[in-house]
């Protein structure tokens, strides 16, 4: 054990020192001269139609250096594996906590009040909440539009299912009538938020030259700044994204959230912008577990061999895509288990719903 200079002994994280003395830098720890604060305007209702946005009240409000909506954002569609993300919603909300407007102030506090001045009419529409109510033919779509999107190949037309995929080898019917036993089960997964200590927060700063440095609690900076070159229309080489420590992701923190509306707010105000998700607004629009409704049929002989295998998982996306379907990608891959299985069939849909 002696050559070795880790296994078998204690040793230190390396970033252990800067964590316990407090010289760690996390996103919402940085602090730009000039720096504003801010905050998103939330939609209340599962599904309604955006009837009226009027921010002349925030925007008189002292402190107040700017008032975004949708009208003074880019159009683009966000999303990793399939583009449906807004930056901030048009037209119609898809979900309780949907960004339908922000605003950005001297001080948090100005920020909040200004939030709650932002007078929006909303005209409410019917709403699907079970995945299954989603997937029955003729469901209300959460998305009319679905087919257009960009990002996964050909999404399908007057449905909820954004992306279904398969896969199969040999005959499991043949392997199920050769089984001494078969077993059927169906098993259900809540939505789970990852209950990370550090909640989303981005730092954005415009240079005079049309530069962007981004600062952000996010696990992948490569994919922040390929994703902000795209949303704001400029070379890759333009956007700097400088990495900071991160305070907790387990699969929540792979994509942007707020740097898309700190780079529009720093553009319209002139000023560095930040904002740092509440607790709350982590809840109501992070990026939690998917819930699930799996169910298995097994096909096992008396010797314990199991020779066929069924597998249907239907995952509920939400409102939104995003990077979903890449969990999809592995799943396929991964509910027959590691087993020698001669027949199997795995189906899985991911399916929306408003929430």
């Amino acid at each position: 054990m002696s050559d070795f200079y880790a296994v078998g002994k204690s040793v230190a994280r390396v970033d252990a020192f800067a964590k316990v003395t407090g010289e760690a830098l996390y996103s919402a720890d940085v602090i730009l001269p000039g720096m504003l604060y801010g905050m998103a305007k939330r939609s209340p209702h599962p599904h309604a139609r955006i009837v009226r946005i009027d921010t002349r009240q925030a925007e008189a409000l002292p402190g107040v250096r700017a008032v975004i909506t949708a009208k003074d954002v880019s159009d683009i569609l966000v999303g990793l594996r399939l583009r449906d993300v807004p930056i901030l919603a048009r037209e119609e909300v898809r979900f309780v906590g949907e960004k339908v407007a922000a605003v950005a102030a001297v001080d948090e506090e100005t920020a909040r009040e200004a939030v709650k001045l932002i007078d929006v009419e909303y005209g409410e529409l019917p709403a699907v909440i079970h995945v299954e109510e989603a997937m029955k033919e003729g469901s209300i779509l959460v998305h009319e539009n679905l087919h257009t999107y960009s990002g996964l190949p050909a999404p399908a037309k007057g449905t909820n299912i954004f992306f279904h995929d398969t896969f199969s080898k040999g005959d499991t019917a043949k392997g199920f009538a050769e089984a001494d036993l078969v077993f059927e089960h169906t098993f259900t997964t809540p939505i789970v938020h990852q209950g990370y200590m550090e909640t989303h927060a981005a730092l954005v700063d415009v240079s005079p030259d049309g530069s962007v440095t981004v600062w952000s609690s996010n696990k992948v900076p490569f994919r922040v700044r390929s994703m902000m070159a795209e949303i704001i229309g400029a070379p890759i080489t333009r956007v700097r994204v400088i990495p900071s420590f991160v305070g907790g992701d387990f699969g929540g923190k792979g994509m942007v959230f707020d740097e898309p509306l700190c780079y529009y707010l720093a553009l319209k105000s002139r000023r560095p912008v930040k904002m740092v998700m509440s607790r709350e607004e982590e809840f109501l629009a992070g990026s939690p577990r998917h819930p699930s409704i799996i169910r298995l049929k097994a096909g096992v002989t008396k010797s314990g061999e199991l020779v066929a295998w069924e597998a249907k998982a239907v995952f509920d996306s939400g409102a939104y895509a995003a990077y979903k379907p890449q969990v999809g990608l592995g799943g396929t891959k991964k509910l027959a288990g590691t087993y020698r299985i001669p027949h199997v069939r795995i189906d899985l849909p991911w399916n929306r719903s408003w929430t």
